[in-house]
């Protein structure tokens, strides 16, 4: 190997310590094979442009000069543990329960309207039971008016 990919493969090294993964879980990450990190990680394959631009869409934060040629800065910063997805599962879920939010959200939305309908129209319907009543009542009056008169 030589001595330029031996260093960017040093590069990457830096990166993977910073992100505190196994090799499974960082090339979950940055989406590359198990066996590409490991024989560039043991210096057994020069650092490709896969691993190289898969680490730079895939890991905040990498400056891609410094990850290509060595300039630059090396920030030692790169992954907060926090923030990291890994695994398929974890990916599938956060993609589930973000449809599934937006289906409560849509029905919470849904069961508002019908509730302020069935409420508009319990309110039409007692009004015109009101009315009706006292349409009721004013004949009623005017036949007991009526009947005091004869």
């Amino acid at each position: 190997m030589k001595i330029k990919d031996k260093e960017r493969a040093n590069r990457i090294i830096e990166i993977y310590k910073d992100v505190n993964l196994n090799q499974k879980k960082f090339a979950e990450l940055i989406g590359v094979s198990q066996q590409l990190v490991s024989a560039v990680l043991n210096y057994s394959k020069k650092p490709n442009e896969t691993i190289l631009f898969a680490i730079i869409d895939n890991i905040t934060n990498v400056d891609p000069i410094w990850l290509l040629t060595g300039k630059g800065k090396y920030k030692n910063n790169y992954v907060p543990q926090d923030n990291v997805s890994t695994s398929i599962d974890t990916l599938i879920s956060n993609m589930v329960k973000k449809h599934f939010d937006q289906i409560n959200l849509e029905l919470n939305q849904r069961l508002s309207n019908i509730e302020e309908l069935i409420s508009k129209t319990n309110a039409k319907n007692i009004l015109r039971r009101i009315d009706q009543d006292n349409s009721k009542l004013v004949s009623e009056l005017k036949k007991d008016t009526k009947n005091l008169g004869s």
